[in-house]
């Protein structure tokens, strides 16, 4: 029930020609994450991002990896501040598509390309 009613006020938001950055709010698990033309072989449920609304967010990876902070979206981009590093980080990545169900991400890891697909947990 909760979930239904914040995927239909989000979609009444964003149908209203609210902000995009809307569409972010909640919880998102990683379905498939390739790194140039190959598929990682690591486990996506372990890979997953919670954006809260006032702009607080929390990832999890591979290995025990957590990061959390503050985040915004701006033109395309998802900019996110990593506070719990000394000093606090700041990432930049492409946002290639967002709908309510979905999210797919572009950025460099390592000096490739890597692009991570989320679905709506």
């Amino acid at each position: 029930m909760r979930h239904s009613l914040l995927t239909l006020s989000l979609f009444l938001l964003f149908a209203c020609g609210e902000r995009e950055d809307l569409l972010l709010l909640g919880e998102w698990q990683a379905s498939r994450v390739v790194q140039g033309s190959d598929s990682l072989k690591l486990d996506p449920a372990e890979v997953g991002f919670l954006f809260q609304p006032n702009n607080r967010y929390t990832f999890r990876s591979t290995l025990r990896y957590r990061e959390a902070g503050t985040w915004r979206y701006e033109n395309g981009f998802l900019y996110a501040r990593d506070t719990t590093a000394t000093p606090p980080l700041d990432r930049v990545v492409a946002v290639e598509k967002m709908t309510m169900d979905s999210l797919e991400i572009r950025m460099l890891s390592e000096g490739e390309e890597r692009r991570l697909v989320f679905l709506r947990k």
